[in-house]
């Protein structure tokens, strides 16, 4: 019997699957990487996304994602999960989170490239971008991508590509701004985008994203009382 129990372990596993599908067939056939995003949810749920085929898996927050990789029954040691850390960067915390990151989504300034460089060689980063009018967000303006782009390579890290989390917008917007990502990505020279969550998913797929960064479509609202899994905080959209 599954260790998270068979009920929860099937509902991740048919949400799974039909996210798969729903993207091959936006993708027409192109493989793509599906990144459960776990931010708030019980460690039973990343158990769950596991056991449904699941390798790669988001945080948001840096104390999370470190309780969350060093706990005993989320270690494996033959087929080990990929921590992907999607979040805000705060450069005091990289040191920390090294230790168990596999890839950073959410590179944005020079000095956290200096110090993922320092602590984490050769490890892999994406280089965030904003097309949001709210300066405050997260990310550089597209036409600065290419120089942490740049910046990244000579510190020797591997850029797999570009991250966005666009603003809210309608469809026809929304395609521009990841139909814009890809492009820069492609004549940049790198290999991948990461865009796309819940809502959106398929739209970015058929835009050229490759990795798609996945909360609620997998695991169910957060806070709300049809949430899978137990013990769960409140967390925001994703």
């Amino acid at each position: 019997m599954s260790p998270v129990g068979n009920s929860l372990s099937s509902q991740v596993a048919s949400a799974y699957g039909d996210i798969v599908a729903r993207g091959l067939r936006s993708t027409n056939g192109r493989p793509f990487e599906v990144i459960g995003v776990t931010k708030t949810f019980a460690v039973e749920i990343v158990q769950a996304g596991y056991e449904a085929g699941i390798r790669s898996f988001g945080e948001n927050y840096a104390d999370e994602l470190i309780s969350k990789a060093s706990h005993s029954s989320l270690i494996f040691a033959d087929d080990p999960i990929k921590w992907h850390f999607v979040g805000a960067i705060q450069s005091k915390k990289i040191s920390k989170l090294a230790e168990h990151v596999s890839v950073w989504h959410s590179v944005a300034r020079e000095k956290e490239i200096e110090r993922i460089a320092e602590v984490s060689p050769n490890a892999e980063i994406f280089i965030q971008v904003n097309f949001s009018d709210a300066l405050q967000r997260n990310g550089v303006r597209p036409p600065d991508a290419e120089g942490l782009v740049n910046l990244g390579r000579e510190a020797g890290l591997q850029v797999i590509g570009l991250m966005v989390v666009p603003p809210i917008v309608n469809q026809d917007l929304l395609g521009k701004i990841f139909t814009a990502v890809n492009d820069e990505r492609l004549r940049l020279g790198l290999r991948g985008c990461s865009m796309g969550m819940s809502d959106d998913f398929e739209l970015a797929l058929a835009k050229g994203s490759t990795h798609i960064r996945v909360g609620r479509a997998l695991f169910g609202n957060r806070g709300s009382t049809g949430m899978l899994g137990s013990n769960i905080g409140q967390g925001g959209p994703g």
